[in-house]
C-alpha cells in the first residue's frame, strides 16, 4: 500500500464546442506541460460518445489540471473564452450536476 494519496478530482461539464476550445487553448502551451491532459480530455470526450457530440459531457480533472486549463484559456482573447470561463466558474460555485440539470426546486422557506 502506498502512502501517497491520489489527487482529488472534480467534475466539470463541457459542450463539444467548449471542449474544442479547451483543447485549442492547451495546444498553444508547451507540449510537455499539456500532452497528457490533452490526451485525457480526448479520451473522456470519446468515452462520452454521442453525448459529447450532441450535448454536454462530464470531464474529471485534478485541481492542477483545472489550473492548467484556466491558465491556457487566459492566454486566448477574451471574446473567445469569456462564456466558457463564466460557465466553469459557475460550476465550481454550485456544482456541475446543478448547472447541467438546470434550476432545481428549492426547499420551502428558501429563496
Amino acid at each position: 500500500m502506498s502512502g501517497i494519496a491520489a489527487p482529488e478530482t472534480m467534475q466539470i461539464v463541457l459542450t463539444a464546442e467548449q471542449g474544442n476550445l479547451v483543447i485549442a487553448a492547451l495546444a498553444e502551451c508547451p507540449f510537455k506541460l499539456v500532452y497528457e491532459l490533452i490526451g485525457k480530455l480526448n479520451r473522456q470526450a470519446n468515452d462520452a460518445g454521442g453525448r459529447a457530440a450532441a450535448g454536454k459531457y462530464a470531464c474529471l480533472l485534478t485541481a492542477d489540471e483545472l489550473k492548467l486549463v484556466l491558465n491556457a484559456l487566459g492566454n486566448l482573447p477574451y471574446h473567445q473564452v469569456h462564456a466558457l470561463v463564466h460557465a466553469l466558474q459557475l460550476q465550481l460555485k454550485v456544482g456541475p450536476e446543478r448547472v447541467a440539470g438546470g434550476a432545481k426546486k428549492r426547499p420551502k422557506g428558501t429563496r
